[in-house]
């Protein structure tokens, strides 16, 4: 499993790829709140870890066969979603 985490920085969006979801939170100095606990989302994202301000877990796709367990933030959500 892979975390993706997506942020809006000085108006441009970024990405931050990571396979331990505690150390990239610790770096990126956003925090962890909790787990998803709805079980009508895919298996993989039942259990993951919630991100203060961020939407997510969302389901990134995969790569090379891994899930990818998506994260964005308002901005970056608002964005996205227009």
């Amino acid at each position: 499993m892979s975390f993706q985490i997506v942020q809006m920085i000085e108006g441009v969006i970024a990405s931050v790829y990571a396979d331990n979801i505690e150390d990239a939170a610790h770096r990126l100095g956003v925090t962890l709140v909790g787990i998803e606990t709805r079980r009508n989302l895919r298996p993989c994202l039942q259990g993951q870890p919630k991100i203060w301000g961020f939407v997510g877990p969302c389901y990134g796709g995969t790569v090379a066969g891994i899930d990818v367990i998506r994260y964005e933030d308002a901005n970056v959500y608002r964005e996205v979603s227009q």
